[in-house]
């Protein structure tokens, strides 16, 4: 029993990691005994062994009386951008959250009693999943019901905070509050934040169910979790790592890999000259990566991407291989990535100045590119933000 217990140990692959869905689960609230929940979840929304929450509270006999389904919808299998209609499981209406409306309706929580809140997500400003959770509580406050989080971990590190705060004239459904495009919270966090410095209603009776075993150095693979796709272009945690830094070149007609089995952890375009790129970035080195030339041609994916950039075009591309996530700090990648393209083929960018400035949360990048702003200036510009945020953020903490 001893050698088999050391070779267990040596090899042991159970989660480092209590979800807290299998807090919530395990511990159900007594206030909620006999409430009907309206669950805000999706296809991540699983416990550690692979169980769904929705079948895991319907085994325990708890009442659903609505499922809210984000952007992608509640399977996770639509592209982004396109509308979804409601639907039904069995007896359970689905509402969508990503079709005529995007917050809950008076009508919608009359069936409720509590809203609980469990989805993935990936870290990045620009990922319309935190927006949803936003909406969420401010539906909570505004019809006066209870809100859990169910806390998950961040893919891209608890540690790690880059880019501009939000600036007022850009916020959307993609930049819904004032935080860095790389923020270093888990949703749990983000949701205290929020109401904590009035971005929504103080007056919501919010709930956050922590984790258990996750550390703010940890990324997805400390965790030893399963990864489920948290939409369909972030197929792997490597690509929500990468995504706040190469989610941005697609605003400059630049291909990020859409229309590929690698989004996010490629790009390329006709005219790029990738031998050159990666010398002039160090081959990747200091920062955390390993760039290699790869050519590729995108195409549209029906549930994935229609109409990729340079589609049925042959890019000229660089992949990227993540060797040390803890020194990759994606934006500052991206940036300097950008200062080449700008230097080499200044007549090949053509930025979407709503899009980029909506994505990157000022006018600050755009301003760079038209050549009105330098690059120290922007990258100082983007650091005093993070360095305010760092502290803001403090308060906010549940994890070390």
């Amino acid at each position: 029993m001893g050698l088999d217990f050391v070779i267990q140990s040596a090899v042991d692959t159970r989660p480092s990691v209590q979800l807290g869905c299998r807090n919530f689960c395990d511990n159900f609230p007594s206030a909620l005994r006999g409430s009907r929940l309206g669950l805000v979840i999706n296809h991540t929304s699983k416990l550690e062994d692979g169980r769904t929450l929705l079948e895991v509270l319907l085994d325990g006999d708890r009442h659903i009386g609505a499922v809210f389904a984000p952007e992608h919808g509640f399977t996770g299998q639509v592209e982004g951008g396109r509308n979804i209609e409601d639907s039904r499981m069995d007896n359970i209406r689905i509402f969508s959250l990503y079709g005529k409306s995007r917050r809950p309706s008076a009508e919608q929580m009359k069936h409720i009693d509590a809203l609980v809140y469990d989805i993935q997500d990936v870290g990045t400003r620009f990922y319309t999943y935190i927006t949803t959770m936003k909406y969420i509580l401010e539906a909570g406050a505004e019809f006066e019901k209870p809100v859990y989080i169910l806390d998950r971990p961040n893919p891209a590190g608890g540690l790690i905070v880059e880019g501009p705060q939000l600036e007022p004239a850009y916020t959307s459904f993609i930049g819904a509050v004032p935080i860095p495009v790389r923020y270093g919270l888990t949703a749990g966090e983000l949701a205290w934040m929020m109401r904590g410095e009035g971005w929504v209603p103080a007056n919501v009776d919010l709930h956050v169910i922590p984790m258990t075993g996750w550390k703010r150095r940890d990324y997805w693979e400390n965790t030893k979790l399963p990864w489920t796709a948290t939409s369909p272009n972030i197929p792997t945690p490597e690509a929500a790592v990468l995504y706040p830094g190469t989610g941005l070149l697609g605003a400059l007609i630049l291909n990020q890999g859409l229309g590929t089995e690698l989004p996010f952890l490629q790009f390329g375009a006709p005219w790029l000259e990738p031998e050159k790129l990666i010398a002039a970035l160090d081959e990747g080195h200091g920062y955390g990566l390993e760039l290699e030339a790869a050519d590729y041609t995108p195409i549209s994916i029906p549930g994935k991407v229609l109409r990729p950039p340079y589609e049925n075009r042959r890019c000229r591309g660089v992949r990227i291989d993540i060797r040390h996530p803890d020194r990759l700090f994606s934006l500052r990648f991206v940036l300097d990535l950008i200062r080449e393209l700008k230097m080499h083929h200044p007549d090949q960018l053509h930025p979407v100045e709503n899009s980029l400035n909506l994505m990157f949360g000022t006018d600050d990048l755009s301003r760079y590119l038209d050549g009105s702003l330098s690059f120290d200036e922007l990258t100082a510009a983007v650091t005093r933000d993070e360095q305010l945020f760092l502290k803001q953020r403090r308060k906010y903490l549940l994890y070390d």
